[in-house]
């Protein structure tokens, strides 16, 4: 158990850092960036690591709110003042007009991960704590999550849409109450974010329920030791639904999956389930899986004699011939058409760079329409092996709305840009 706030001095935090980014591989000597956005939490973190590691302090200005630019100019001063290096980003999008902490919460991550990729540091700590966990895992069991949700939040994950660059949360053990003490040994104040006392929120109202919950017992600490126990029991979960995927799955080029049918009854179910969710969220791109219920209803069809092709997540199930399921991209999930830059990463599979102008290029997923223009043009296109639904989702490149360029299958019109590209590996082995 953990000791009471009031215990944990300068010299312990730094302990609990140093066991946590130990116990997280982050190697010695790393240069880390940290999520500050002028709260107590992540005030506290980057000042305690800025004593042993070189860190750097990334602030994003959402443009939520009219004092949000002040605030990240106040860390920036607080920064400067410790002598820690600071990067000051901002949203620039059109803000959403509903879900709009989770829409903010996936921009920071993006930019913040993107900013680390041009950086070249491949780990980013943010200052999520024991009570952040605690208020988690009740969102969770209102939500009606299993195991997995229920487990909390990880110590070390993938930033959302960067998974080039390790999420540490090295606090997680932390009470909030102990940041704080440190703060104000310190003499240092911190910026309170008016939404933490909104109420429209559910966290706050779960925040709220558990300063004086109706249990004896029901308690942050208690709340997070039992996350830490969950964790465990997902531990051993991921354990056989990776031996199941690799006896089940084959990753295929130019990014497709066969799975064998014999093996949707091979293991307890609730690893083929797992199984699937997890080639889902590599296909959608998504930080979470599907719901279950979707899941059990896509297994009992996929265990179908007669079965057809089904979707689910942004992932297209289809008959693959040979006793096997064909996995790909549903390619109505991906083709909008975004502008090409000189370097991106489209659909979260596949990395693309481009030697020459781009001007009034786009890429977005060849699609149908896309696969007519193409036998027009290149008509022996219509020889290449890879399975039609495949090549549906695959990227393409286009100029006015008329197809320019097929990357995988060798096919370009451009004569002053250069296309480089490279896919993201589907089944990644988790850690």
């Amino acid at each position: 158990m953990m000791a009471e706030p009031e215990a944990y001095s300068a010299d312990a935090l730094l302990r609990t850092l140093d066991d946590a980014l130990q116990a997280c591989r982050v190697p010695e000597g790393a240069r880390l960036a940290i999520a500050v956005s002028g709260g107590p939490d992540s005030l506290a973190l980057a000042l305690l690591l800025h004593e042993r590691h070189d860190i750097v302090a990334i602030s994003v200005d959402h443009g939520l709110r009219p004092e949000a630019a002040s605030e990240v100019k106040t860390v920036a001063e607080i920064m400067h003042k410790c002598g820690i290096p600071h990067i000051a980003l901002k949203w620039q999008e059109s803000k959403p007009e509903s879900n709009i902490q989770a829409s903010a919460r996936v921009a920071r991550y993006r930019l913040i991960g993107e900013r680390c990729v041009a950086e070249k540091i491949s780990h980013l700590l943010t200052a999520h704590h024991q009570d952040d966990q605690a208020e988690t895992v009740l969102m969770r069991l209102a939500r009606g999550s299993g195991v997995y949700g229920l487990a909390g939040m990880n110590m070390v994950s993938e930033v959302p849409g960067v998974p080039e660059v390790k999420l540490i949360r090295p606090l997680l053990d932390v009470p909030k109450a102990a940041l704080k003490a440190y703060l104000r040994a310190r003499n240092i104040d911190w910026i309170e974010d008016p939404s933490n006392k909104n109420t429209d929120f559910d966290r706050v109202k779960i925040r709220r329920f558990l300063e004086t919950p109706p249990l004896e017992g029901l308690s942050g600490t208690r709340l997070a030791e039992t996350a830490k126990r969950l964790r465990r029991s997902r531990d051993a979960l991921e354990h056989y639904e990776r031996e199941w995927t690799a006896r089940s799955v084959r990753e295929e080029e130019p990014g497709y999956l066969l799975l064998k049918k014999g093996q949707l009854t091979a293991a307890p179910e609730d690893i083929i389930l797992r199984g699937i969710s997890s080639i889902c969220r590599a296909f959608s791109g998504a930080d979470y899986v599907p719901r279950m219920e979707k899941v059990e209803r896509l297994l009992m069809s996929l265990r179908d004699n007669g079965f057809s092709g089904a979707t689910l997540y942004g992932t297209q199930f289809l008959p693959g011939g040979e006793g096997s399921v064909l996995i790909c991209r549903e390619p109505a999930a991906c083709t909008t058409r975004t502008n090409l830059t000189a370097h991106q990463i489209w659909d979260k599979r596949f990395e693309i760079s481009v030697d020459g102008a781009t001007t009034a290029l786009e890429i977005g997923g060849l699609g149908e329409a896309g696969w007519k223009m193409a036998v027009t043009k290149w008509p022996e296109v219509r020889e290449t092996p890879i399975p039609y639904a495949v090549r549906l989702g695959l990227p393409a490149i286009f100029e006015r709305g008329q197809l320019r360029a097929l990357p995988h299958m060798g096919y370009s019109e451009l004569s002053n840009a250069a296309l480089h590209l490279s896919r993201r590996t589907l089944i990644r082995s988790k850690k």
